[in-house]
């Protein structure tokens, strides 16, 4: 072998060593990732299951199969963070609720919002008060069993939200467009109905905890505007666009959510539920406000609107 053909094997090996080495990396790179990826998943999702002391709702006859796609309901609770309260000893307030019933088959989402100062029985407590204060007094649990007092409809899931965290989630992912749906003013921001905009955290904080403004809508125009910007966190936090900011959104979920949900039940709602997004129906209760006889104000429901409204949900979950 001549030395020119010597050192050019020896070259080529060479070569071949460092594209083996690269790859080698590349693979290892790769798998640190998944393994990652896995543990952060679990990681979140160990600290933020909070399951309901029950095995499933009472007006359920059987437990839903989420594996074959069963139509089930959540409710969502939005909670405050005021460290005031907690300092006293008291407990958080849901002053966002909202029950969501998702039929993969019909492809069909039904979200109801309940005004959080509804007149309703507390269950668990025997008293009637705003069912806002169901979440403080007796957490989830409570606050599930008087929102199925309400409605008459079986609640599966729950998972609660602290608003706070929203705010930095929404600013975490970019922000989010959103279509407002008055025109009013509120914190030194503009809001114009039919306009789209891009809102950061705060923005869309001060979109959805506007009421009393002129032109906002009071409480029905405020509920509204919770399920619009929780539409376009939702799908801001299911786009491509969401990828780089993975590690940040996991630690906001692990900080400020709470559900009953298992990692395993949530990953089979993301694989076999997405059809349940092409038609999103919005409800709100219909009734009247005013101040009670303890003095307090409340907003009471009608009966033709807690009519409508158990039917349109036992419809879309087939029951």
């Amino acid at each position: 072998m001549s030395r020119s053909n010597y050192y050019k094997q020896k070259k080529m090996g060479l070569s071949k060593k460092i594209v083996l080495w690269f790859f080698g990396i590349l693979v290892l790179l790769a798998l640190i990732a998944v393994i990652y990826l896995g543990f952060k998943i679990f990681s979140v999702g160990g600290s933020i299951h909070n399951p309901l002391d029950r095995n499933k709702s009472s007006l359920r006859d059987k437990d839903v199969n989420l594996n074959n796609g069963d139509p089930f309901t959540v409710a969502l609770f939005g909670v405050d963070s005021d460290a005031k309260r907690t300092a006293n000893g008291g407990g958080q307030r849901s002053d966002t609720i909202m029950v969501l019933s998702i039929n993969p088959q019909k492809k069909t989402t039904e979200i109801v919002s309940i005004p959080r100062d509804t007149q309703a029985e507390i269950v668990g407590k025997g008293t009637t008060e705003k069912i806002n204060h169901a979440y403080a007094y007796g957490g989830p649990d409570m606050a599930v069993k008087s929102v199925e007092k309400l409605l008459n409809v079986p609640i599966d899931h729950y998972a609660t939200i602290d608003m706070d965290g929203m705010q930095d989630m929404i600013d975490t992912v970019g922000g989010i467009d959103v279509t407002s749906n008055a025109t009013f003013s509120y914190d030194g921001q503009q809001f114009n109905e039919g306009e789209k905009t891009h809102m950061d955290g705060q923005q869309a904080m001060a979109f959805i905890r506007s009421r009393k403004e002129e032109g906002a809508g009071g409480d029905f125009g405020r509920q509204e505007r919770q399920q619009i910007v929780i539409e376009g966190l939702a799908n801001k936090l299911t786009s491509v666009s969401s990828i780089p900011h993975f590690n940040s959104i996991m630690n906001h979920i692990k900080d400020n959510v709470k559900t009953d949900l298992s990692i395993g039940e949530l990953n089979k709602i993301r694989s076999k539920y997405n059809d349940a997004n092409d038609n999103v129906n919005r409800h709100q209760l219909q009734g009247q406000g005013g101040i009670q006889d303890d003095g307090l104000y409340y907003f009471v429901p009608s009966d033709s609107s807690l009519s409508e409204i158990e039917s349109s949900i036992k419809d879309n979950l087939g029951i």
